[in-house]
């Protein structure tokens, strides 16, 4: 799921100067992907938590200088991952009735239910189509419009933006393997460890949306 967002992120992380400016930009990004998950930002969260994720970003030894609740925010972030790939209609059908609240959904999520959704013929062996197949595509792709229709309240800083466009432009392409110094050794979490702290946080990110 790289994208140009995710990549400058792995960047930055990895050019920081020192081991302390790198835990120091871990936990600003952390809280930036809780605050975006939180406000139904998912697409940026999800941003976030690929370039948080990657290998080489994962193995700096800034891990071991943040703190145990930081580093639970990784864990629900990963949770927000799952939630979001477990249901094509998830954050409509917490919804409910209601009105759909802003949300920024997961364009590649959201790309790759639909594509599940297309495996398979789209006609019967007699050449009839098949409506339920077409009908369950077009629910998902309506989201999209549906969640358009509710705007974010907040007014943008085009300074920051114009900023943040031309860091992210300097730095989307770059190859976060050859950034990294030579001889760094990090921090490896049990994938068992990972699998039951991920599935906690599931759990209570699905009581959460109910």
């Amino acid at each position: 799921m790289l994208t140009a967002v995710s990549n400058w992120i792995s960047a930055e992380i990895i050019i920081c100067d020192s081991v302390k400016q790198q835990a120091a930009l871990l936990t600003k990004l952390l809280w930036v992907g809780k605050h975006c998950y939180e406000s139904r930002n998912f697409a940026t969260a999800m941003q976030v938590l690929c370039g948080l994720e990657n290998p080489i970003v994962r193995q700096l030894p800034a891990w071991k200088h943040l703190s145990s609740k930081v580093c639970e925010i990784l864990e629900e972030l990963r949770a927000v991952q799952v939630f979001l790939k477990s249901d094509d209609l998830c954050l409509t059908r917490e919804e409910g009735a209601r009105k759909p609240r802003p949300t920024l959904p997961s364009v590649h999520i959201l790309a790759m239910h639909v594509q599940q959704l297309e495996i398979g013929a789209f006609t019967l062996a007699t050449g009839a189509y098949k409506w339920n197949k077409l009908r369950n595509i077009a629910k998902v792709a309506s989201q999209v419009q549906a969640f358009q229709e509710a705007a974010f309240p907040y007014s943008p800083d085009r300074r920051l933006q114009a900023y943040l466009r031309r860091r992210i432009a300097q730095l989307a392409a770059s190859a976060v393997h050859l950034l990294a110094p030579d001889g760094d050794s990090g921090l490896q979490q049990s994938s068992e460890s990972q699998t039951r702290k991920i599935q906690e946080k599931l759990r209570r990110m699905k009581a959460s949306f109910h």
